[in-house]
């Protein structure tokens, strides 16, 4: 696929998600904390401002979460900060998915506006002294914090970049375009390739493993084999054979397939690692090492208002 059939595939993108932090350093606090120890620029002590029965401001971060973590599956590393690639493919059920979580976030702000008043005057018997008016932001500043904000880009075509310079100084430019562009593509594609192996990894592992085998054991890996040949905005052929052999090979039994046949464990397990090495290959290498306490953590970015 040449070039200009990549930049008419995928978008450059990016999703905003805003909050009220309800935290605050108390420098009176940090300070007798010191005091009291004989100690200086020992630590800093931040307040909670709500207390942990805030459930109203609970449902907005999670919701915040799973708009994050929806964005985040849907899309594609890129080398900017913040800004992500979208393949056209899926832009729509992406843009309509989060049009409805924006909803479901305006509206669980609203109740938690409605609510503050109360919340506060909880978290002022809660705090006893260490409470402060001046931490709380009145109603009409507070709804300013709250927010998602989705937008979408042309990813950069040199074809299309016209400006007046010399003509060898603006091939010049339009030539490192497309070298980015290229770059581009692979990050986007290691990126895709990434997600996969470590839930191939995964599931490898508990295939392997001692004990019963959950029934769950094939979902994510399922999941993954459903969405991610979406994402293959390149049209990679290495990376589809990859994909499809997941498919073929590993995503289509189910958990209770795989939890009450031991051969069959065994013999998709050595397959899996097949696979392992062969998107190894595809990376240059093994992704670096996650726990699996991170990569199960939802990713919400929430950008202090």
């Amino acid at each position: 696929m040449n070039i200009t059939n990549l930049t008419s595939r995928v978008m450059l993108s990016t999703l905003n998600i805003s909050v009220w932090r309800a935290r605050r350093f108390d420098t009176r606090a940090t300070q007798e904390v010191e005091a009291k120890h004989e100690a200086k620029d020992i630590g800093r002590f931040n307040k909670r401002l709500l207390t942990d029965g805030a459930t109203s401001y609970k449902e907005v971060c999670a919701i915040g979460n799973r708009a994050r973590s929806l964005f985040d599956s849907h899309s594609l590393d890129y080398d900017q900060l913040g800004v992500r690639l979208l393949p056209t493919t899926v832009y729509m059920e992406v843009a309509e998915k989060l049009r409805a979580l924006r909803d479901e976030f305006d509206g669980a702000t609203a109740h938690f506006l409605a609510d503050y008043p109360r919340l506060k005057d909880e978290a002022r018997v809660a705090l006893n002294g260490l409470f402060d008016e001046a931490d709380y932001p009145t109603e009409a500043e507070l709804r300013k914090k709250f927010g998602i904000r989705f937008s979408v880009l042309p990813f950069p075509d040199a074809s299309q970049f016209g400006i007046d310079l010399p003509p060898d100084v603006l091939q010049g430019i339009r030539d490192e375009m497309d070298a980015r562009v290229m770059g581009a593509v692979k990050t986007a594609n290691n990126d895709l390739v990434g997600r996969l192996y470590e839930a191939v990894q995964h599931f490898a592992n508990r295939l392997y493993g001692e004990g019963n085998v959950r029934l769950d054991v094939a979902d994510k890996l399922r999941e993954l084999s459903t969405l991610l040949p979406k994402l293959n905005f390149s049209d990679d052929p290495a990376l589809a054979a990859i994909l499809t052999k997941t498919q073929d090979q590993l995503a289509c039994y189910t958990g209770a397939q795989l939890k009450d046949d031991p051969l069959l464990r065994l013999n998709v397990a050595e397959r899996a690692m097949e696979i392992e090495a062969q998107m190894a290959a595809f990376m240059g290498g093994p992704p670096p090492a996650m726990t699996r306490e991170q990569s199960d953590t939802p990713m919400l970015q929430l950008l202090a208002a």
